[in-house]
């Protein structure tokens, strides 16, 4: 929920994890993060910091010229969430 406000905190943590995973990526180690949402209530909600993650990811992918596979998803905390 704190991303949604301050989506630029979604921003860096997804930053450091594509660099990370294109880093690792590029001396040979087989990569696929997951990344998941947490205390996701709607579906505006998961639809904002997935597209935070996307549009992070692919300014990595473009600056370091590399790209991994990646998964975004949901965790099932909140009741609420269950009917997204």
């Amino acid at each position: 929920r704190l991303g949604i406000m301050y989506p630029e905190i979604t921003a860096m943590q997804a930053r450091a994890i594509f660099e990370a995973a294109v880093e690792v990526a590029a001396d040979g180690v087989k990569v696929m993060p997951e990344v998941m949402i947490p205390l996701v209530a709607f579906e505006s909600e998961l639809e904002h910091q997935r597209r935070v993650v996307v549009e992070t990811a692919e300014a990595v992918f473009a600056e370091t010229g590399r790209r991994v596979d990646y998964l975004v998803g949901t965790m099932i905390e909140l009741p609420r969430a269950c009917l997204v």
